[in-house]
């Protein structure tokens, strides 16, 4: 699949308010777009949520970043802070936005190529989003992928109970911190054993060091770096069909950071794993 073009360069943004779906109600949200003088063809797009009660600023730098990889991306603030609910319907209603007429940048939108990511209470609600809505074809989940939006043994808070459990529908990359450090350590691997046992593709790295506020605008540059070299490879897999990043996701070196070896950037204490394109690897620090 053709690549959209339009990385680097300066991105666009906008603040707009969005209809909520099944109310009406007005949304705030944010849009980013690539340098258009860059683009040569409409790039996939991409909803995005932060996490529980935190504001658009929390994410906003993974979504300028994405917005300069060649993606159009919203991020949608949900009506309450504390549902799953608000945040699932938040997503769906960026996408809705992302499809519309109303949309300053749909001319620069590709609709038939859409992702979906979040940090924290974004992340778990996106597991009924991908269960779902049929556009989505791909996810990232910011500490962590989880089997319900209530999350489970992975999720940061380390003792949620999974309510509701959501099929695995599209790839999926979770991204974990190490919190829960009284666990075993396969726990953060919850919810990626029922997408491989569902022989959806899948993947979960947990970062060495990490806090749950790398996600966060309260993480460092080299922090962001290391988040989104991750999640770009795998919207990059998956929306654009740029297989080359497979080696780089499952190599020894983190995918764009060439100087920082796998075994330096992932947890010790809890295994990150993957099963996507014919590969199986049921520990990455030890090789794939």
């Amino acid at each position: 699949m053709a690549s959209c073009g339009g990385v680097g360069g300066i991105v666009r943004t906008t603040t707009v308010s969005i209809p909520e779906r099944g109310t009406g109600r007005s949304l705030s949200a944010q849009l980013w777009a690539p340098d258009a003088s860059r683009q040569t063809a409409p790039c996939p797009i991409l909803s995005l949520l932060p996490g529980g009660g935190a504001p658009i600023t929390s994410v906003a730098w993974a979504a300028e970043r994405l917005a300069a990889s060649g993606y159009v991306v919203v991020v949608t603030l949900p009506s309450s802070g504390g549902s799953t609910n608000a945040y699932h319907v938040a997503a769906v209603s960026g996408l809705d936005f992302l499809e519309s007429v109303t949309n300053p940048y749909r001319a620069s939108a590709d609709s038939g190529r859409v992702g979906i990511a979040g940090w924290s209470l974004g992340a778990r609600s996106l597991s009924r989003t991908q269960a779902e809505d049929a556009r989505v074809d791909a996810l990232v989940a910011w500490d962590n992928l989880a089997v319900s939006e209530t999350g489970d043994a992975g999720s940061a808070a380390c003792q949620n109970t999974p309510g509701t459990l959501r099929p695995p529908r599209v790839p999926a990359l979770g991204q974990a911190s190490e919190t829960c450090p009284t666990q075993t350590d396969d726990a953060k691997l919850t919810a990626y054993e029922q997408w491989r046992r569902a022989g959806v593709p899948a993947m979960q790295v947990v970062f060495a060091g990490s806090t749950h506020y790398w996600w966060s605008a309260q993480a460092t540059e080299a922090q962001h770096d290391l988040v989104h070299a991750y999640t770009r490879a795998w919207f990059d897999r998956w929306l654009k069909g740029d297989t080359t990043v497979t080696a780089r996701l499952l190599g020894r070196a983190a995918p764009e950071l060439p100087s920082r070896l796998t075994s330096d950037v992932l947890s010790a204490r809890f295994r990150s794993a993957a099963s996507f394109d014919g590969r199986a690897c049921a520990d990455l620090r030890a090789g794939c």
